[in-house]
């Protein structure tokens, strides 16, 4: 009984390899002539199918082919069979698909897809299949690409702006690409999957673009704010757009445009030298010149700030540098605490805060010999206790040295007895003021380094000297005697007559 049974199962073990070799061998013989499974020519699936019946796919295709072609821009176009005399044509490519597959290797095929492709199914007249391509509305209206750029500064920065693709075709590619289609017998083809636009040459991701962008940026986020009293500057992108010099993707500041800036700045708001509109104690509006006193810009130390803080993208509010300060900013820079000296009246006023604290006669420089104490605005350089005041030909010792003009400034003269009126004109000082030590030294405890000094009026020559009847002829004698060592003393035949005074009006004597 064992016996038996083993010779059953062998046999049937036997009958299912013969059933599947005749299976393997049958496929195999079917597919020397017709394709394997999985096969597509074209996109078309040919699976079992033998050449003849593949070409006969590919005619039928041809008789009433239609390419449709898509672009951008929304157009649309299309080419047919009858407009272009597209016949099939095989060339014998189908027979070579199918020489190439393995017919024997045909249970693969059940795991795997085969794709042949062939651009010689059809023939076409190319002069007319360009023609038709011609006529397509592809090629109308087109928009040229435009590169990526760097937008203009707005809102705090610069971006990039995004290429624009435009709708400009090269049209020997697109020729190819229909070639390509129609050939395969392919019914659809969009000009942009098939790479027929005219490209920008620079994208919104170029390296070199994006790094002059964010160069850009570095400068233009700076955001610095000056305070001149009721009046603020602002220096930010809007600004500093225009001084940024491109070079490839470096940028630098134009120093010429950063000077212009500056330059800009004082003119606005210096006041140093410039003339001053002034109220005095006696209620009479002047105007005052000279002197140094006031807002003076140091630019070139200001430009280097402001380079700076540009380069380091600063925000904030950062100080001016000045060589003078002003007490405060605007026309009237003097403030409401200040000294003047009314040179006319040979008087001095302290003011505090707007109020008068103090006030004493003076004695300011000598006219007769040049002294005189100039005009102008100053401010008050220092105080110093217990000076000596050295010049040419002099040493005097104060209490209170307050100058405020150089060389010259305030000051006690004990050796003086008396002060105003018009000493100054022929008995002033060198080009001081001269206090009355009591005053002095009130006045210096109120003024402070800084403090505006405003000098005004005074004579700025002595008056002429009237002569005496002695002085008159000694006068004229001299003239008779240079009128005679030149030759155009009139005739006379007595010597003595010439030494004779000759009136005001003699031909000879000059108007006086």
């Amino acid at each position: 009984m064992k016996k038996r049974r083993s010779n059953t199962g062998s046999r049937l073990i036997l009958a299912v390899i013969g059933v599947i070799a005749l299976v393997y061998f049958g496929f195999a013989i079917f597919f020397i002539g017709h394709f394997t499974f999985g096969t597509t020519i074209n996109e078309e699936n040919v699976a079992g199918k033998s050449i003849a019946q593949v070409e006969g796919i590919f005619t039928e295709q041809a008789n009433g082919y239609i390419l449709n072609i898509s672009g951008r821009d929304d157009k649309v176009g299309s080419v047919n069979a009858t407009d272009i005399s597209l016949r099939p044509v095989f060339n014998g490519e189908i027979d070579n698909f199918l020489s190439d597959q393995n017919c024997f290797a045909w249970p693969l095929a059940l795991f795997k897809s085969t794709a042949f492709y062939t651009d010689s199914v059809a023939d076409y007249d190319i002069s007319a299949l360009k023609a038709v391509v011609d006529s397509l509305d592809f090629f109308k209206n087109e928009r040229d690409p435009e590169d990526a750029k760097i937008s203009d500064y707005a809102d705090g920065g610069y971006t990039v702006i995004a290429e624009d693709l435009g709708s400009k075709l090269d049209k020997d590619a697109v020729y190819d690409a229909v070639e390509t289609a129609v050939g395969s017998l392919i019914e659809t083809l969009d000009l942009d999957e098939a790479d027929c636009y005219v490209k920008p040459e620079i994208y919104s991701d170029n390296e070199e673009l994006n790094e002059k962008v964010n160069n850009l940026n570095k400068y233009v986020i700076t955001n610095l704010t000056y305070d001149f009293g009721s009046e603020r500057e602002v220096l930010d992108g809007n600004v500093i757009k225009d001084w940024l010099i491109v070079d490839g993707t470096s940028v630098s500041l134009d120093q010429a445009k950063v000077k212009e800036y500056v330059a800009s700045l004082a003119h606005d708001h210096d006041t140093f030298g410039r003339k001053r509109s002034f109220k005095t104690t006696s209620g009479r509006q002047i105007t005052v010149s000279g002197g140094d006193f006031g807002w003076w810009m140091d630019r070139p130390s200001t430009i280097s700030a402001i380079v700076e803080a540009v380069e380091n993208g600063t925000q904030g509010e950062i100080p001016l540098v000045y060589f003078g300060k002003g007490m405060s900013y605007g026309s009237d820079d003097i403030g409401s605490s200040y000294v003047e000296i009314d040179l006319d009246n040979q008087h001095v006023y302290v003011y505090v805060s707007g109020n008068m604290v103090i006030e004493s006669d003076c004695v300011s420089g000598k006219v007769a010999t040049g002294n005189y104490t100039p005009e102008g605005t100053y401010s008050i350089t220092y105080k110093e206790r217990d000076a000596t005041l050295v010049g040419e030909n002099y040493s005097s010792p104060v209490s209170y040295w307050m100058p405020f003009n150089g060389n010259i400034g305030m000051h006690d003269a004990t050796w003086r007895s008396s002060f105003g009126g018009n000493i100054y004109v022929t008995g002033g000082s060198h080009g001081c003021v001269n206090l009355p030590l009591s005053k002095a030294s009130k006045i210096f405890d109120y003024v402070f380094k800084g403090e505006p000094v405003i000098v005004y009026g005074g004579k700025k020559a002595a008056p002429k000297k009237e002569l005496t009847e002695e002085e008159k002829q000694q006068q004229l004698l001299k003239q008779l005697l240079e009128q005679m060592q030149n030759g155009t003393l009139p005739a006379a035949t007595d010597p003595a007559a010439a030494a004779t005074p000759v009136t005001p009006d003699a031909a000879a004597v000059p108007a006086q």
